[in-house]
């Protein structure tokens, strides 16, 4: 009985297609090809070189079909952070990181 409904469970998970959720893609969202790179634009929000991290309020992203929003994202090398301030313009490059975002470059503008 028990592993009827395990087998039942997984069977609905995987037609739900709740395990099938690739990287980048926000709670919810599917796509049959999800880019190993997507580049955007936005203002720095947060900087916290201790924690390797950026907040950012970016516009839309249209190579993962994400709309405006701000978010933390890790980044590559806490280096990168060198002389970024609150408030400035930047554009970056993020890279699927084990499923995923993380600043792979990062260009003040």
């Amino acid at each position: 009985m028990k592993a009827k409904l395990i087998a039942g469970a997984l069977a609905a998970a995987l037609a739900s297609g709740i395990m099938a959720a690739p990287a980048f893609a926000h709670r919810g969202e599917t796509h049959a090809a999800v880019p190993q790179t997507a580049e955007g634009d936005g203002v720095v929000a947060a900087v916290n070189a201790t924690a390797g991290t950026i907040t950012v309020r970016h516009g839309p992203i249209a190579a993962l079909r994400w709309p405006a929003m701000t978010m933390t994202f890790p980044v590559r090398s806490a280096s990168m952070l060198t002389g970024v301030a609150v408030g400035a313009r930047v554009h970056f490059t993020l890279m699927n990181h084990e499923g995923r975002p993380m600043v792979s470059e990062l260009h003040v503008l």
